[in-house]
């Protein structure tokens, strides 16, 4: 039987469902607990992306209840829990693995645990982006957008308050590394997309990134947002309060 590994000792499985099921478009707590056991049956063909952020948040709210009361979660096999059933599941369809994704963030058991998680993992898609798709076209150390002006200064600078002398001053991030990386995982600065990338039809935006759209309500979607050249741990300290 095929799996999928998720994190806390979870997994789920590519085969038919099994009675004892709860299918994910039924979610129901009073069921759930009459019936005893809690394993998802999720069917790719009768469900539909834009039901995704609903579902989700039932999900959630129904885990935290679960988990409060403490019920079961999952099938035990050995030293892992089989959390549910996947069938029509494609895995090079983008948005049957982001709705896995969500679930995997669901199980987690602290707000922190499932920030962080979400944090890397959407940090890591827009790394793949911007790296694998070549989205900035650098060519010679200057992206398209500088490319036919004498400006070196790209998206990993700006401006700082000097204390003495001019009030501000146009410098390099200090988290960028010598090989142009990124040393802090800032969401913020990966989320950005610039004139030239928005001419070209790319734009990351958070409502489209479904575990930063499910998860964040809007005040903690406005940090994400704007807290450019922030280190990873400040960003979610920030979040954490909201």
């Amino acid at each position: 039987m095929d799996i999928i590994k998720l994190n806390n000792n979870y997994y789920f499985a590519i085969a038919d469902n099994s009675s004892i099921t709860t299918d994910i478009n039924n979610l129901r707590l009073g069921e759930i607990k009459k019936k005893g056991i809690f394993v998802l049956r999720i069917d790719f063909s009768s469900i539909s992306t834009k039901d995704y952020k609903k579902i989700l948040k039932k999900l959630l709210f129904i885990k935290k209840i679960l988990t409060l009361n403490n019920f079961k979660i999952g099938i035990s096999e050995g030293s892992k829990d089989c959390i549910g059933y996947l069938i029509n599941y494609d895995k090079n369809n983008k948005s049957h693995n982001d709705f896995i994704s969500g679930i995997n963030a669901i199980l987690y058991n602290t707000r922190y645990e499932r920030y962080n998680y979400i944090y890397d993992t959407v940090c890591n898609y827009l790394d793949n982006c911007f790296c694998n798709q070549h989205l900035c076209d650098f060519k010679d150390n200057k992206c398209g957008e500088k490319r036919n002006t004498t400006s070196t200064v790209g998206c990993c600078r700006h401006f700082r308050i000097k204390w003495l002398g001019p009030l501000t001053k146009l410098v390099q991030c200090e988290y960028l590394n010598q090989d142009y990386t990124c040393s802090t995982k800032c969401i913020s600065c990966k989320l950005f997309t610039c004139d030239y990338l928005k001419k070209k039809g790319i734009e990351f935006r958070i409502k489209d990134i479904l575990l930063l759209n499910v998860f964040f309500n809007p005040i903690q979607k406005y940090f994400i947002k704007y807290m450019v050249f922030k280190p990873k741990e400040a960003i979610i300290k920030k979040i954490m309060f909201f």
